[in-house]
């Protein structure tokens, strides 16, 4: 029928039974697979009864066991060995006891040793150990060899030296004689540039004196000191006698070359701009509400975390909790880099008050610029490309036959030949360059919203009065 209902079983695809139920087409091949697992259950189930069964035979304790004494050996029988027939359990001593001598005698000879070369105690043990190599009664020194008594002479003779220097080193006076320093024309070869070096710091010290005083150097002392930096430098300024230049040993790069009191700081301290005030080196907590994905530059969105007060006395609140952070991130990231940089420029306050933050840094809670949180380096991704650069690169060197030249007669490349090789370097090259731009794939950094952070205020935030909702 054309206008059939297309719910009706009949309509199905399958078809239907006779009782309209459809047919789906999935049947049960066989039961097989179920009988070998209920197999398998019953196996294991019957060696886990046999197992319970033979345990608790083992530990079964028959009523003819606990009836029945153990035979064997008793404590009694154990003391009648040991005593034997001696009435009271007493057993009495056999032999004689070795007499004790109540005053060993010394017996002067050297040491005895015993079978195994252990060397027997002195007779009396009231009397000091014997040194060894010494005798048991004489108490006299072993014998010393030559070459022990010349090392022993030797070590003396240092240590008497070493005691004596160190006597001279303590009595010896403690001022140090300097010669005086010889001018650029005395025939004792001194040191020109030394000289040099000498006047340039006297007109100097003379240039900055004038200029303490208000006046400002004269020409000649210019054209003087250009004349004495010139001669250094050609004499190289800084060097030692023999001209050979000695970098970072020229004291004179310390000295005032400006003229002037250099000690004198131009800033002067500054009172507030107002009391309501949150000066250049506090912060601003909040709570990152946007996510940052470092693929694409973007805006983001934060929330001040907790009330920020006043810098002198922190009792008047300026920035209420709440307060909405407007920023954006830098998607300029390098290899290997792990941390988002973040600009923050405009915060909002709850009653829709807008105050211009500039390009205020964000920082991470420790303090460290820039945030951090999850960081992905493609490292499947590269090394898939590499692996398929280098099979692209062997398939295109495979391409190519061994002989580059089919002869056809006239020692000339065949048609076919040429444009194989010309096919399989072209493709492999534009593969090659395709699959290339896939290593060049910066890290991907994401921070997750709910990220804490610090705003590091870098200039004064001056407020007119303290925040109040709707005062405008």
């Amino acid at each position: 029928m054309a206008t059939a209902d297309p719910m009706s079983p009949d309509a199905s695809p399958g078809g239907s039974t006779s009782q309209s139920r459809l047919i789906t087409g999935v049947r049960r091949v066989n039961n097989w697979p179920i009988y070998i697992i209920g197999a398998l259950v019953v196996v294991f189930l019957l060696v886990v009864v046999m197992v319970v069964i033979d345990r608790s035979k083992v530990n079964t304790v028959k009523a003819d066991d606990l009836q029945t004494p153990k035979q064997g050996p008793d404590s009694m029988d154990m003391a009648r060995r040991v005593a034997g027939t001696q009435a009271g359990g007493e057993v009495p001593a056999t032999g004689s006891i070795p007499a004790v001598p109540t005053n060993p005698t010394m017996v002067p000879g050297p040491v005895a040793l015993d079978a195994n070369g252990i060397p027997i105690a002195p007779v009396n043990p009231d009397a000091p150990p014997v040194p060894p190599g010494g005798s048991a009664g004489n108490y006299s020194p072993p014998p010393v060899s030559p070459e022990v008594q010349s090392r022993r002479q030797r070590m003396e003779a240092m240590r008497a030296a070493r005691d004596q220097m160190f006597t001279d080193a303590v009595r010896a006076p403690t001022n140090i004689k300097m010669a005086a320093a010889r001018s650029a024309g005395s025939p004792g070869g001194g040191d020109a540039n030394g000289s040099t070096a000498q006047r340039l710091e006297a007109l100097r010290g003379q240039i900055a004196a004038a200029a303490a005083q208000g006046s400002a150097p004269s020409s000649t002392d210019m054209q003087s000191l250009a004349a004495l930096q010139g001669q250094m430098a050609a004499n190289g300024g800084g060097g030692n006698a023999t001209g050979q230049q000695q970098p970072g040993r020229d004291l004179g790069q310390f000295a005032n070359k400006q003229g002037g009191d250099r000690w004198q700081l131009d800033s002067q301290p500054a009172a507030p701009r107002t009391r309501y005030q949150l000066t250049a080196g506090f912060v601003i907590p909040g709570t990152l509400i946007s996510g940052i994905n470092s693929e694409l530059p973007g805006q983001i969105v934060a929330q001040v975390s907790q009330n920020v007060f006043d810098s002198a006395t922190g009792k008047y609140l300026l920035i209420p909790q709440g307060a909405r952070l407007v920023g954006s991130y830098s998607a300029d990231v390098q290899y290997g880099q792990s941390r988002v940089l973040i600009a923050w420029q405009r915060i909002v306050f709850p009653d829709g008050k807008a105050m211009d933050l500039g390009a205020m840094p964000g920082s991470d809670s420790a303090g460290y610029g820039g945030f951090k949180d999850q960081v992905n380096n493609h490292y499947l991704r590269i090394f898939t490309s590499a692996l398929f650069l280098s099979a692209v690169t062997a398939g295109a060197t495979i391409s190519q036959p061994q002989s580059n030249f089919q002869t056809n007669g006239n020692q000339r490349q065949s048609a076919g030949s040429a444009l194989s090789e010309a096919l399989g370097q072209q493709l492999g090259q534009a593969t090659a360059m395709m699959i290339q731009k896939n290593l060049n794939i910066s890290p991907t950094l994401m921070i997750r919203p709910g990220f804490r952070f610090n705003v590091v205020v870098t200039k004064d935030l001056a407020f007119s009065k303290p925040y109040r909702s709707f005062d405008y």
